[in-house]
């Protein structure tokens, strides 16, 4: 490492961004699999939405120039129209059609009465439509135009990207495969749950953890499970996992005790481009690669972990995806005053305060340290500080995480 080693967490993500220069390559997918996957390209609409004008409410369709002034009119039913029908006869004047939502307008009608504006009398309708009221028809390209962009390659395919390129009929869809990820949890004193506990051990709480907020974020996640802290057994876990991943991620053994082998590990097979950040909690996170393929070394303390995974595994999972890694934050009020016990980044947790429809402020968590589960349970957001904020005032705004 040199003296330009990141330090500040600032410029470890600039680093990384520089350092994964390409993202995965992308490959075209069926629609019915691209859920959550990042879109490779630009959807361009190949038909309008709707495809064909259709009523947007159960009723009657009719002609406005057979509406009295009044807006009442009395008219013949000449056909039913459900929706699914594919034939459907053109409206005469002084006729109406009954009309199911979604169903399509048949030619002359322009203007859907409500059922409710209605009376049925045999085979003849009375109308008492409000004078000006609205049409509801929904119209050819109402919703979407013919040529329109309508996603951008870098985003990810939700719910509601997933019913879009549906109704425009997709088949398939260039995406940027998840990224793989392999994790290894390290240390002697790790069982993995619900195993049984000698004295001295306690569950590993950060696979779950680590590996749920990896997916969320996009990766396929390996399970390497617990290496304990023999470092010739971490080592060959790591190099057998390189080969068919796009980026490692340890929890454990990277601080600076007798038992922590991972930054000598690294630099045995590659190289450890940067260890140490000014973050509380988190300081001894690392980066470098093994084999040529990138590797981020978390602390073994959950909320240091969870941390480093959201600010700077997130980041990384972004570049493999193709995407910039910038975090996913908003600015919010602290509820209380925040006093700092850091001079560089310090993340705290919190939760959101809400107002009915809303969150209006953030509340700071009682923190007791980087071990802390209680904390990581009852937040749902994390308070990232930044060197340049002092004490935090009441009110003031911070940036907020989702955990």
């Amino acid at each position: 490492m040199e003296k330009s080693t990141p330090k500040s967490l600032r410029d470890a993500l600039a680093f990384i961004e520089a350092y994964i220069e390409t993202s995965i390559p992308p490959v075209r997918m069926a629609l019915s699999a691209a859920f959550g996957h990042v879109l490779a390209e630009d959807i361009v609409a190949p038909v309008p939405l709707p495809r064909f004008d259709n009523a947007a409410m159960d009723g009657f369709a009719v002609r406005s120039g057979d509406i009295r002034p009044d807006g009442t009119a009395s008219l013949r039913i000449g056909q039913t129209i459900t929706a699914g029908e594919r034939i459907v006869h053109a409206l005469h004047p002084g006729e109406a059609a009954r009309i199911m939502t979604g169903a399509l307008v048949p030619p002359g009608a322009d203007r859907v009465v409500v059922q409710e504006a209605t009376q049925v009398e045999g085979d003849a309708v009375h109308l008492r439509a409000q004078a000006g009221g609205k049409p509801h028809i929904r119209r050819v390209g109402e919703d979407v135009s013919m040529g329109d962009v309508l996603l951008k390659a870098g985003t990810r395919i939700g719910p509601g990207q997933l019913a879009l390129l549906t109704a425009l009929g997709l088949r398939s869809v260039l995406v940027v495969p998840r990224p793989k990820v392999a994790l290894l949890s390290t240390g002697n004193e790790l069982v993995a749950s619900p195993g049984f506990l000698e004295n001295g051990q306690i569950y590993d709480t950060n696979r779950p953890m680590l590996s749920r907020m990896l997916q969320a974020a996009g990766a396929e996640v390996t399970d390497l499970g617990i290496a304990g802290d023999d470092p010739e057994a971490i080592l060959a876990r790591l190099i057998e996992a390189a080969s068919g991943h796009d980026l490692l991620i340890s929890s454990g053994g990277a601080s600076v005790g007798s038992a922590d082998h991972l930054t000598q590990i690294v630099s045995r097979r590659g190289f450890l481009e940067f260890w140490k950040l000014d973050l509380r909690p988190g300081k001894p996170i690392g980066f470098g690669d093994i084999d040529d393929c990138p590797i981020l070394l978390l602390p073994g303390s959950p909320f240091a972990a969870a941390v480093g995974c959201n600010l700077i595994g997130r980041a990384i999972i972004a570049c493999l995806e193709g995407k910039a890694p910038g975090r996913n934050t908003w600015r919010l009020p602290v509820s209380r005053p925040v006093s700092r016990s850091s001079s560089g980044t310090q993340v705290l947790p919190g939760r959101l305060c809400h107002e009915p429809g809303h969150a209006t402020a953030v509340e700071p968590l009682p923190y007791e340290g980087s071990a802390s589960l209680r904390a990581l349970a009852f937040a749902d957001v994390m308070l990232v500080l930044s060197p340049e904020q002092g004490n935090i005032a009441a009110g003031e705004l911070v940036d907020v995480l989702p955990v």
